[in-house]
């Protein structure tokens, strides 16, 4: 990350990344027909929606709340062996769910460089439970996948 970044710099950029996971998600959601996939999606967007209003509030001297609660901390890994692509407007359900972890993993690894770029203390706690929330949303995906795409290998 920068080495000079401003606490507003770095809410700014934080606020830019989850405008563009809830947009992505919010799109995504509209592509797949797997209504189980679907409303993850849609819920992954909301998600989104809520660290955007919640980094929002910050930036306007409010405080921090419920983040990080209910994260799961086991992750298979597979977002480690997927190709990154640009999404396509035919692409399939597969490519879609792939193009989503690997977006949540370029979430993650954003907020930890934040949280380690930062000596705020309160903003280091913000980022890196932001961190761990991507993570969550991460593996809730790669799970979703493993379901759908590799249950038959």
């Amino acid at each position: 990350m920068a080495g000079n970044l401003t606490v507003h710099g770095a809410l700014e950029m934080a606020i830019k990344e989850e405008i563009k996971a809830c947009t992505l998600y919010s799109n995504l959601s509209e592509r797949v027909k797997n209504m189980g996939t679907k409303n993850m999606l849609i819920e992954l967007a909301e998600q989104e929606k809520g660290h955007k209003k919640l980094l929002e509030e910050i930036t306007q001297g409010g405080t921090q709340n419920q983040l990080g609660q209910n994260i799961p901390y086991e992750s298979s890994g597979i977002a480690n062996f997927m190709i990154e692509t640009n999404i396509k407007e035919d692409a399939t359900p597969q490519e879609v769910m792939a193009y989503a972890i690997k977006a949540e993993q370029k979430a993650f690894d954003f907020y930890t460089a934040l949280s380690d770029d930062l000596s705020d203390p309160s903003l280091k706690d913000l980022f890196s439970k932001l961190a761990s929330e991507e993570k969550g949303h991460k593996i809730k995906l790669e799970d979703e996948y493993e379901e759908h795409f590799m249950k038959d290998n």
